[in-house]
C-alpha cells in the first residue's frame, strides 16, 4: 500500500511538471517566437517606413509585457508566497483572481477558514480548487464560476461549479482526455477523500471531501 502510494505521488509530480512544461510552450515559447519574427519585421521597415516601424514595436512592447504577466502567474501559481503570509482563504481567492484576468468570468466565493495548521494539506487544498477552477476558466465555455470551501463533520468540502456546456464522464478516464482531472482524482485518492463530478450541458460541478 506505501509502495502504491509512492507511485502516485510521483505519477503526479511528473503529471504537473509536464502540465507546467505546457503551460510555458503554450503561452510564453510560442509568444516570444511570435515576437522575434515581429522585431525581424520591425528591422526591415526602419528603412522603408519609420512610421510602421514604429507602431509595429509599440505592438511588440505590449505583447512582451503580457508574456511577463503571463510568467509571473505561471511563477505565482508554483508557489503562492501569500498562503505562508496571509492564509488559505486570501490565497485562493487571489489565485482565482490572478487566473481570471484572461477569461472574464463572473465569479461568487463562499471560503472559509479551514481549521487545520498542517501546510501540506491546505497547500493540496489550494493545488485542488486551483486545477478545478483552471480547468473550468479555460475549457467550460462558460461565464460563472462558483467556489466553495467549507469545514464540514470533519471534512473539507470543496465545490467548483460552472455554467459551460459540459462534457462526456465517460471519457474522464481515457488517456489525454481531461488532463487535470486525472491529477485532481490522484491527488484526492492520496488524501483519502472523495470525489464526484456531474457535468450537463447546463454546467460542470465538482464535489471534493478531504478527511481532515
Amino acid at each position: 500500500m506505501e509502495h502504491e502510494s509512492n507511485f502516485s505521488t510521483l505519477e503526479i509530480r511528473e503529471k504537473e511538471r509536464q502540465r507546467i512544461a505546457r503551460d510555458l510552450h503554450d503561452i510564453t515559447l510560442q509568444n516570444l517566437s511570435h515576437l522575434i519574427h515581429k522585431v525581424e519585421l520591425s528591422s526591415l521597415y526602419m528603412d522603408k517606413d519609420i512610421v510602421k516601424a514604429k507602431l509595429e514595436l509599440a505592438t511588440i512592447e505590449k505583447e512582451l509585457r503580457q508574456v511577463i504577466d503571463d510568467m509571473r502567474t505561471i511563477i505565482y501559481n508554483l508557489h503562492p508566497v501569500t498562503l505562508d503570509d496571509l492564509g488559505l482563504k486570501a490565497t485562493i481567492e487571489n489565485v482565482i483572481s490572478v487566473t481570471n484576468r484572461n477569461y472574464n468570468f463572473f465569479i461568487e466565493t463562499e471560503i472559509e477558514d479551514v481549521s487545520c495548521e498542517n501546510k501540506i494539506f491546505q497547500l493540496s487544498i489550494l493545488r485542488l480548487v486551483q486545477e478545478a477552477s483552471c480547468n473550468a476558466l479555460k475549457h467550460s465555455n462558460g461565464n460563472k464560476l462558483f467556489v466553495s470551501l467549507k469545514n464540514k463533520e470533519n471534512k473539507c468540502v470543496i465545490n467548483i461549479k460552472d455554467n459551460g456546456s459540459g462534457f462526456d464522464q465517460n471519457d474522464i478516464d481515457k488517456k489525454d482526455a481531461h488532463f487535470g482531472l486525472s491529477i485532481m482524482k490522484e491527488r484526492v485518492d492520496l488524501l483519502h477523500g472523495k470525489m464526484n463530478i456531474k457535468s450537463s450541458s447546463k454546467g460542470t460541478s465538482i464535489i471534493m471531501e478531504l478527511p481532515f
